[in-house]
C-alpha cells in the first residue's frame, strides 16, 4: 500500500460542504479516502490571502500516477471554483499532494515530497492524526520531528 497523502485548504464559501463535495468528485474518479484528519482553522499563509483557512489531511488510495492524480486534483479544485491568478490568494478549494508513497521527484508540475511541507504546521498537525509518531517523510525525516520544529518557530 503506498502513503498518499493530501493536504486540503478553503478560505472562500463553506469549507465543510466544500470538501464533501470534493470527496465525491475524487471517489467517482478512482481516488478512494482512507482517512481523514479534523478541519482546523487557521491564519492566512504567504501574506496574500485576507481570510481565515480551514485545512485537512487526508490519507488517499488510488492508481493514477502522480501526474495524473495532480491532474485530477486541479479539475476538482476547478470544478468548486478555484481561480489560480495570485499565488496564495484566498481560494475555494486547494488540494496538495503532500507524498505520494516513497516517490521523489521535482518536475515543472509536480514536486514530491511537497516543498513547503516542513514550514506548515497547518499541514503538520493535521497530518500528525492520521499517522504514528515514526512515520517518515522521504527525504525530511521524521514527521513529529518536523511538526515539533516548526511549533517551535
Amino acid at each position: 500500500m503506498k502513503n498518499i497523502f493530501l493536504s486540503l485548504g478553503s478560505s472562500i464559501g463553506d469549507a465543510k460542504s466544500i470538501f464533501v463535495l470534493a470527496e465525491k468528485e475524487l471517489e467517482t474518479r478512482g481516488v478512494k479516502i482512507i482517512q481523514k484528519s479534523k478541519n482546523l482553522k487557521n491564519a492566512p499563509y504567504g501574506g496574500v490571502a485576507e481570510n481565515d483557512f480551514t485545512n485537512a489531511v487526508w490519507e488517499v488510495a488510488t492508481d493514477l500516477k502522480p501526474e495524473d492524480l495532480l491532474r485530477t486534483l486541479q479539475e476538482v479544485e476547478s470544478e468548486q471554483g478555484r481561480v489560480r491568478d495570485v499565488k496564495w490568494a484566498d481560494r475555494t478549494l486547494d488540494i496538495d499532494i503532500l507524498i505520494y508513497g516513497e516517490v521523489v521527484c521535482e518536475s515543472e508540475t509536480l514536486t514530491l515530497p511537497h516543498p513547503e511541507i516542513a514550514k506548515r504546521v497547518f499541514v503538520l498537525g493535521p497530518w500528525s492524526e492520521l499517522v504514528d509518531e515514526n512515520f517518515e517523510i522521504p527525504t525530511l525525516g521524521r514527521l513529529s520531528e518536523l511538526l515539533n520544529h516548526v511549533s517551535d518557530n
